[in-house]
């Protein structure tokens, strides 16, 4: 089966991919990251690759090579960082409760002319449409992601919050629009100044759960960043501030909704400390 998450090769995609939005559409990924228009048909291409696209046709043998070997293999095309889905656990108990593998397609960033990514999983999408019908791949995405949603309501889980359709947001706002708490001003603590060209003051990203009552608890340090060698010191001291600040300023969130249906939420936020 198709190896993935190697060490070095995630280390070069982290330095050399673009942020993008969250996808839950393997074409999109694969289109989005081989700079190919979103209408380019991978099904139609691995069924006739060009005769000098040897990556493709080295993906297509492998993928032919496993289905003999171990069985269809159900993939999700993934650049790093990117592409996951928050029902990924469902979505492996349904293929195997299938009889399908499951595996990751890891697509590269780094592009060379006239070499197509993802043909690998192209072609076990060609093979489960021809075997299950043409819509089997996105209802399998359909059913886990409901199964995701009553999990986590008959659970209780929290659900992070950049897997939520909606994210958490204050009561004043109609969508989230940003994960920034204003600078917190510090009286009683010196702080020092990273770097007095950036203005690099020290900063949390706090973590939080948003209940769906929209009360806040279990608060928790995700990130610090002292940003200067004296302000490693007085981490425990800002946290403790950072708390006092959101207990006494954003009290109460709107949780992250899933498919419409209010969330039990970890959430984020960074806040920045000065004098």
């Amino acid at each position: 089966m198709k190896k993935t998450f190697v060490i070095l090769i995630l280390i070069n995609l982290l330095f050399s991919c673009k942020e993008n939005e969250k996808t839950n559409t393997d074409e999109k990924v694969v289109a989005e990251f081989e700079n190919q228009p979103e209408k380019f048909d991978p099904i139609a291409y691995v069924s006739n690759p060009n005769k000098t696209d040897s990556l493709c046709l080295s993906e297509i043998e492998k993928a032919k090579s496993d289905i003999k070997k171990e069985g269809i293999v159900k993939t999700q095309a993934v650049v790093f960082l990117f592409g996951h889905n928050r029902y990924e656990n469902e979505l492996k108990e349904l293929c195997k409760s299938k009889g399908l593998k499951y595996d990751i397609d890891l697509i590269g960033c780094v592009v060379f002319e006239g070499q197509t990514q993802g043909c690998y999983g192209s072609y076990m999408d060609k093979v489960l449409a021809e075997n299950f019908g043409q819509n089997f791949k996105e209802n399998m995405h359909k059913q886990a992601d409901s199964l995701f949603l009553d999990n986590v309501i008959k659970e209780n889980i929290a659900v992070q919050y950049w897997d939520c359709d909606e994210r958490p947001r204050l009561p004043n706002e109609k969508e989230r629009s940003s994960d920034y708490i204003p600078y917190v001003t510090v009286k009683n603590i010196e702080i020092k100044q990273g770097d007095q060209q950036h203005n690099d003051w020290p900063f949390f990203d706090l973590g939080f759960i948003v209940q769906k009552d929209s009360t806040i608890s279990n608060f928790y340090v995700s990130n610090y960043v002292p940003n200067f060698k004296e302000n490693e010191n007085i981490e425990n001291e800002l946290f403790r501030i950072a708390v006092k600040h959101l207990k006494d300023n954003y009290p109460i969130w709107v949780p992250g909704k899933i498919n419409g249906i209010q969330v039990k939420t970890d959430n984020n936020v960074r806040i920045h400390f000065k004098n």
